[in-house]
């Protein structure tokens, strides 16, 4: 019956083991993607930003003197 219950607690182990190491790759793909995806949001915060930029100069160049 100890044999029998020793079988079962290492067939358990393994098991945990093996999902373990299944949990830890799929964490470091989702890190990769957060790291890929970060670099996006960046890129498209500075596009942005230009463009907010650019925008409000062409915005100030079509501004119509004062006397007017």
């Amino acid at each position: 019956m100890a044999d029998d219950q020793l079988i079962n607690i290492e067939t358990k182990l393994s098991y945990q083991e093996n999902l373990l190491d299944q949990l830890n790759s799929i964490i470091i793909k989702q890190q990769e993607e957060l790291d890929i995806l970060k670099r996006a949001l960046l890129s498209i915060q500075e596009r942005v930003t230009i463009l907010n930029e650019s925008s409000s100069e062409i915005a100030d160049s079509d501004e119509r003197p004062p006397h007017y």
